[in-house]
């Protein structure tokens, strides 16, 4: 039970790595806020979870808006009454096509969904955690943010941007007691990545319980000398 004392946020919690990530806390003595933004998700969360469902709660919430993260974050606070642990789940792929067709919109969506979401959280969440004096935050980049490939540009930068959001952060927290790292899985074993890459071997993908025990072992005591990290979490692929 490393997390009996603590709290957790887990943006996008109820999704197909997040409730695993969930999971894993909750089995584990943490309390979870899990932020969700797809109502259909939430039963297959609760499913998963059990009996454990007790000592989480979940909040709908836009993570790319300033206003509802910040709202967010002081309804944790008023409910939990700290926040020890922050993971930046929430994210997603869209690509296929080159740098020269690819319309802005898709782009702007890719930055908002991986990027700008894990910065308006940690800029929320860093405060609390500075004036308390410890905090683990957990953001989640890609294989793809090390290299640029054919046809990923947008989700490519924005996974890039992460692990420079996680470097600059470590820098400014690493003096006050807050350890910042990410990781970098490859392709995750998930219905969604299956259902894309039909032909795949599905084997030597991670899968999101497996992911799940490298981000609690971020956010334990054990990941006390790692700040700035980005760990490879590439399973066999």
């Amino acid at each position: 039970m490393r997390f009996a004392e603590s709290v957790a946020i887990v943006t996008g919690g109820s999704g197909a790595l997040g409730r695993y990530v969930t999971k894993a806390f909750l089995e584990e003595g943490a309390r979870v806020a899990v932020s969700y933004f797809i109502d259909a998700e939430l039963p297959e969360l609760k499913e998963l979870l059990g009996d454990l469902e007790s000592s989480m709660n979940a909040y709908k919430v836009d993570v790319t808006s300033e206003e509802d993260v910040a709202s967010f974050v002081s309804e944790v606070l008023r409910d939990f009454g700290t926040v020890d642990i922050l993971v930046n789940v929430v994210g997603g792929y869209m690509g296929g096509t080159p740098v020269s067709k690819t319309p802005l919109k898709d782009w702007d969506f890719m930055m908002d969904l991986n990027l700008k979401s894990a910065f308006i959280c940690c800029r929320e969440v860093a405060p609390h955690m500075e004036a308390q004096g410890r905090g683990k935050v957990i953001n989640i980049s890609s294989r793809t943010g090390l290299q640029g490939e054919e046809g990923h540009a947008p989700y490519s930068v924005s996974k890039a941007g992460v692990i420079r959001l996680t470097e600059s952060l470590a820098e400014e927290l690493k003096e006050r007691g807050i350890n910042v790292n990410c990781i970098m899985p490859s392709i995750i074993d998930t219905p969604a990545n299956r259902g894309a890459m039909p032909k795949a071997d599905y084997s030597k993908w991670p899968k999101p319980w497996e992911v799940a025990k490298v981000i609690l072992f971020l956010a334990s005591e054990d990941s006390e000398l790692l700040h700035g990290s980005a760990i490879p979490v590439f399973g066999l692929s």
